[in-house]
């Protein structure tokens, strides 16, 4: 079976952290809030497909 293709991103949003939470935003009409590790500096939410990136001025190393 081929692979599903990735969602195109609704919004993207800078972070300082090598790791995103993400709930969709919606409050009850959001997600499960799901952690996310930023491979390569960007990570795509795989439920809201919201696209976190990290900011240039964030700390080398920052995690958890």
């Amino acid at each position: 079976m081929p692979d599903m293709p990735s969602p195109a991103p609704t919004e993207t949003i800078m972070v300082h952290d090598r790791v995103a939470a993400c709930d969709g935003g919606g409050g009850a009409l959001g997600h499960p809030k799901v952690y996310l590790r930023l491979v390569d500096g960007q990570v795509i939410c795989p439920y809201c497909s919201r696209h976190f990136v990290l900011a240039a001025d964030a700390p080398a190393g920052s995690a958890h």
